[in-house]
């Protein structure tokens, strides 16, 4: 008795294991829509313009299919 709150939260947590986060592999609809919009808002330097025109591209053939 007399431990702090961080003991206490310590020692409720030291039975519990934690689950692995489920995540899909395959993005939705609204999340490439998402993406290519936070893309156009963005800036980028020269170098990245390949790069980010090769990002695009594939997310948009994504969302045709």
């Amino acid at each position: 008795m007399g431990g702090t709150i961080i003991d206490n939260i310590k020692q409720s947590q030291q039975g519990k294991r934690k689950k692995p986060l489920d995540f899909q592999s395959e993005l939705t609809k609204e999340e490439l829509k998402y993406l290519l919009n936070l893309i156009a808002n963005s800036e980028f330097k020269g170098v990245d313009l390949q790069t980010i025109y090769s990002i695009t591209a594939k997310i948009q053939n994504k969302l045709l299919k």
